[in-house]
Parts: C-alpha cells; structure tokens; sequence
C-alpha cells in the first residue's frame, strides 16, 4: 500500500452556525475514499468576509456555507456567481480562484437528481413553505402546482418556472384535494399536511420528516435524508468529485 501524498491535501471547511450536520459525513467519505480533502468545521460568526477572501492565499480547496443566513450574506462577497447561485440569490459552496472567489448554489441541482431519480410520473404537487430558492431544481417535471396561503404567493412562486411547467394554485385544501388527485408525485416541504390529499399511489419527496401518521397514505415515502445524501453528492461536483448520494453516511 502506498502512503498517501499529504502535500497535496487542501482543507475544506464547513461554515456552520449551531451544529453542523453536513461536517460528519463530508469528513467520513473524505477518510473512506481518501479523498485529498482536509475536512474541518468553523463556526465563522460576523468574519464571514475575512473567511472568504482568505481561501486562496490560504490554499483552501473550498467553502461549503451550511448555515441559511450565511448562504444569503455570502451572495455580495464573492467576485464570481453561477447561474444558479445568481437566481436563488444565495450561495452553498465558495470556490477560490485565481480571478477571485466563484458561489455556487448546488441545492437546487441535488432536488433536481432527486426528482430524476425517483419521480414515477411528472406532475408534482407541492406543500409547505415555498422557497423560491429551489425552483431550478423542478425543471425535469411537467406540471408543477402548489398549495398557498394566497395566489399572489402562490402565482409568484410560479412564475419562476418555464409557463408550461406553471400548474395550479390552489388556498384551500378543498381546493387542493383536487389538483392532488391528479399529481403522481408530493414534494413535502414542511408544515401541516392534511391527510385528504393524498393517495395510494402518491410518491412524496420529503424535505422534512413526515408525520408518521401519513405514512399509511402513501405508495412510497422518501426522507428528507435522502435528499441530504444529493445535497452533499452536488456540493462535491464543482470540485471534481462523482460521488454517488448512497457514498454519504448520516
């Protein structure tokens, strides 16, 4: 067996606030695939800027910015923005270059792998909080409809999408029960989920845990760890990295 060449080891830090539950498993597959990674968490506090700007100098290979609000401060400290990261307006992944710092935002790519992965049908019904954030990632369906607390919100979620993606909005659960009767898929987003919507042959996409009660509701049940497992997979593709979801252990 060869001694690995630790010289060309570049950290990779996780910016978190709290605990990071991205850390642990970016660090197990790190080790297990002997990946030139040197994955480490900060808690970076109010030196989000200084952090960045000090990536190259400093010979980091990387950024990932767990935390939300980090996400969204992030978007005015990089010199460069993806496409993605220009729409949703936040940032998960800092790349150091030469030209200067480039923002990624992978999540949406993960929920789009995940759809692809385990969407039967292509119509999806949305519940829960919307996040426009995400929209990118619902391009592989054919119809897209929600349930909101008004169709101003519900509209302007909406329009993100290309028009023939644009499906129903519906403000009521009576409402809903309708469009529901006609998805295939149900992307959970959170929230209260009123059992009359769903049906046997539903596939829900849970990106947070589902009350347990539903799971009698439904043909198949995927949790929001799974989605997890992508979003890690997608925060390792601009660095060069095809891992499989199913290499990240939670």
């Amino acid at each position: 067996m060869q001694a690995r060449d630790y010289s060309a080891t570049r950290p990779l830090v996780v910016l978190h606030q709290g605990s990071s539950r991205w850390y642990p498993p970016l660090l197990a597959a790190s080790l297990s695939l002997d990946l030139p990674l040197f994955v480490y968490p900060s808690q970076v506090g109010t030196g989000l800027e200084a952090a960045l700007r000090g990536l190259w100098p400093l010979g980091f290979r990387a950024a990932a910015i767990e935390d939300p609000g980090l996400q969204a401060l992030a978007l005015d400290l990089v010199d460069h923005l993806e496409a993605e990261a220009t729409q949703a307006r936040r940032i998960d992944l800092v790349v150091p270059e030469p030209s200067g710092t480039r923002g990624f935002y992978q999540e949406p790519l993960a929920l789009a792998h995940l759809i692809r992965r385990y969407a039967l049908g292509d119509q999806a019904l949305w519940l829960g909080p919307l996040r426009p954030e995400l929209a990118l990632g619902l391009r592989g369906l054919s119809k897209v409809s929600l349930l909101a607390q008004s169709f101003a919100q519900g509209e302007g979620f909406l329009r993100l999408l290309p028009s023939p993606q644009r499906g129903v909005v519906a403000v009521s659960e009576a409402q809903a029960a309708g469009v529901a009767r006609q998805a295939d898929l149900v992307l959970y987003l959170g929230g209260s989920l009123p059992l009359s919507l769903l049906q046997p042959y539903h596939r829900v996409i849970a990106l947070k845990p589902l009350p347990a009660e539903t799971l009698r509701q439904i043909g198949e049940y995927v949790p929001p760890e799974e989605f997890q497992r992508f979003h890690l997979s997608a925060l390792l593709e601009p660095l060069g990295y095809a891992l499989p979801p199913e290499t990240f252990t939670l």
